[in-house]
């Protein structure tokens, strides 16, 4: 791979794979207990919000995507386009979860958690190794450089909840997975 903005995306794509197995286990407990523990939800979503959302799709769209539209022919784009369709689905799922969270209403919150886990590693999947080829293959040096740079703005409005935002993943990975990091 040449292009580091898609090694810094790769490499965010491991934790957002850490955050849905966690979402997947939630969900599972919420579905067979019919309930589920408030501070752990709320974190998860947190986390969806705060890095999913807010820094990682952030940067795809506002960096990454516009950038390549730019430089690829429109068949190309058609990968883009489903890429952040698949944004909004991520996005309306959460709202579902946080409905559901404010109804209490477990069994809910649950079939949205798990499929938003489910998209999110589908996603993750085309994206890691269809569309970001594609994006390797036509952005020159400078475009790369030009991503790299504007990903920094999103990494520092991050950085305020970074340490909370993964110590609370890292707990909910033990409570969760059982797996400590």
């Amino acid at each position: 791979m040449n292009c580091r903005c898609i090694e810094v995306l790769t490499d965010e794509h491991k934790a957002m794979l850490r955050i849905a197995e966690v979402l997947d286990s939630i969900s599972t407990a919420a579905r067979n207990e019919g309930t589920y523990n408030p501070e752990d939800v709320e974190a998860i979503l947190h986390i969806l919000r705060v890095f999913g959302d807010d820094c990682h799709q952030a940067k795809e769209e506002g960096a990454l995507f516009p950038i390549f539209a730019a430089e690829c022919d429109p068949s190309e784009y058609a990968a883009v386009r489903h890429m952040l369709f698949e944004h909004d689905q991520d996005r309306s799922l959460i709202e579902g979860m946080e409905d559901a969270v404010r109804r209490s209403n477990a069994a809910q919150f649950s079939e949205y958690a798990q499929r938003l886990a489910t998209i999110l590693g589908n996603h993750i999947f085309k994206e890691d190794n269809i569309l970001f080829e594609k994006i390797d293959g036509v952005l020159s040096k400078e475009d790369d450089a030009r991503v790299v740079h504007d990903f920094e703005g999103f990494d520092r409005d991050f950085q305020k909840d970074q340490q909370e935002t993964w110590h609370r993943l890292r707990v909910l990975e033990w409570k969760y997975l059982r797996i400590s990091a």
